[in-house]
């Protein structure tokens, strides 16, 4: 048999991701409003529900539920919120070097469902990489110490996936997707999800963008399927975890209630006592004894 000599193609990257400066998810206040800045970077603005009036070198005027900008690099901007709505905006901050991307900022697009689908594991990813608070501007979000494996790099290609598909559908192509404003959820991913990120501040809103549905459809499928509320799911998982670290820390309650991220440590020992039937210095103090 003859030797054959195969051919390595390279690979070029068009659209190439270098640094992120962040992954939010905000729920703005009636009224909100920024003050004009500019940054050196890419800044996504995704509108999940509600409206954002946007005041920008390319375009100003308002984007609507499901609707995209991009503001380029150095490029002064601002956002006002309807005073009688209060918008959830998903905001991205990246470097890339694919300045076809400025096709973004001129007009808001409406995004198809694949595409929101897209930017919700954006959102979830980032989750994995970043520490939160995730729906506070700000300068630096700092890593976790011990991300899944190869989140950054996961991050890195999301981003670019999503970019890339949302460039060949606006600039090179003609096709339009309708956008669905729900799909069939699965309330076991939804319980999943609340187990791995138990931690953090997590809202009804943010949950109907992660998983592409409406409010009230999550909320009853949860329920049929948990037989609890979201809220009333996500305390258990915290007090079943408190518990744990009650047993196995000398920590305080007041740090473990800032660790589950609850309210206070008053309301943090309220629902501990209506759930366990004891406060937690009774709970720890009858561990000791056993």
């Amino acid at each position: 048999m003859s030797n054959m000599e195969y051919v390595l193609n390279s690979l070029c990257e068009s659209v190439k991701v270098e640094k992120v400066a962040n992954v939010h998810f905000f729920e703005f206040p009636k009224d909100f409003y920024t003050n004009p800045e500019k940054h050196p970077f890419y800044e996504i603005i995704f509108v999940s529900s509600g409206a954002l009036d946007i005041n920008a070198e390319g375009y100003t005027g308002r984007i609507y539920k499901n609707q995209m900008m991009i503001h380029r690099p150095n490029e002064t901007h601002s956002l006002t919120c309807d005073a009688a709505a209060s918008p959830t905006v998903i905001i991205i901050g990246f470097t890339c070097s694919y300045s076809e991307l400025d096709v973004f900022s001129h007009a808001p697009i409406t995004l198809t469902y694949p595409e929101i689908k897209k930017l919700a594991e954006i959102v979830k990813e980032g989750r994995n990489l970043f520490m939160p608070p995730y729906g506070v501007p700000l300068l630096e979000m700092k890593k976790k110490k011990n991300p899944p494996f190869a989140s950054e790099q996961m991050l890195k290609i999301l981003i670019e996936y999503f970019l890339i598909s949302a460039t060949r559908r606006v600039a090179f192509s003609s096709e339009t997707d309708s956008v669905k404003d729900e799909q069939k959820i699965s309330a076991g991913e939804i319980a999943a999800y609340l187990k791995e990120n138990f931690t953090e501040k997590i809202t009804i809103d943010e949950l109907a963008f992660l998983f592409r549905t409406n409010r009230s459809t999550l909320c009853k499928e949860f329920k049929n399927f948990t037989g609890k509320s979201v809220v009333e799911f996500l305390n258990d998982v915290k007090i079943t975890e408190a518990k744990k670290r009650i047993r196995s820390t000398d920590k305080t309650f007041t740090e473990i209630s800032e660790e589950l991220n609850f309210d206070s440590v008053h309301y943090f020992t309220r629902l501990f006592k209506s759930s366990t039937g004891m406060t937690p210095k009774e709970y720890r103090k009858r561990k000791e004894k056993v």
